[in-house]
């Protein structure tokens, strides 16, 4: 994975030279603070695509996905971080609604690309880009079945997948650099 890893930190660098944008959110209000890009790289796509595909059998969720959301390549610098917030929920009330221009920040309920109108994101996928080494804190918790579970140091290249509608964070980072790749994995809404 290491090589593949490092292909997705290159496209990433590469994009933020040309495109980034800073303490943006799609969702709810939680506060934001780090820098982010978009991957628009089938290769990319392609491999974390991999990675939901064998946790949605793997954990026992079986979703019904349909298709992945664009690549989100994020970086986190001291004081970075991202409060606790949820990347969608799975109802229909949830259900993208297509509408003509992107709004800042686009709701999660709404999108300019037709192929997502009427889904809703049903699982998350995040990617460490960092080595343990390269930073101190930006640890990624979820809350779920009312316990907190932390994800304080992952390898460079892990994957961690979890439903969308778990509440999740990451804590402030204190010393050096996080980086990760984040996708969304969409299918119909639950009944």
């Amino acid at each position: 994975m290491q090589e593949e890893t490092d292909f997705i930190v290159e496209e990433g660098e590469i994009q933020k030279k040309v495109h980034v944008m800073t303490g943006v959110h799609y969702g709810n209000n939680a506060n934001r603070k780090s820098e982010v890009t978009w991957l628009d790289n089938s290769t990319v796509t392609h491999l974390l695509e991999e990675i939901v595909y064998e946790a949605n059998v793997s954990a026992g969720w079986v979703f019904d996905l349909v298709r992945p959301e664009q690549v989100q390549y994020t970086t986190y610098t001291k004081n970075g971080e991202y409060e606790w917030h949820t990347d969608g929920n799975t109802d229909r009330y949830a259900a993208k609604h297509l509408v003509p221009t992107a709004q800042t920040p686009m709701p999660l309920n709404k999108t300019t690309n037709p192929l997502l109108a009427g889904l809703v994101r049903k699982l998350s996928v995040t990617v460490n880009l960092s080595s343990p080494e390269d930073y101190e804190g930006g640890t990624l918790e979820l809350l779920f079945n009312g316990a907190k579970h932390e994800f304080p140091k992952p390898p460079y290249g892990s994957a961690i997948v979890f439903p969308s509608f778990v509440t999740h964070r990451i804590t402030p980072i204190t010393k050096g650099v996080r980086k990760s790749a984040v996708m969304w994995f969409n299918g119909p809404p639950i009944r």
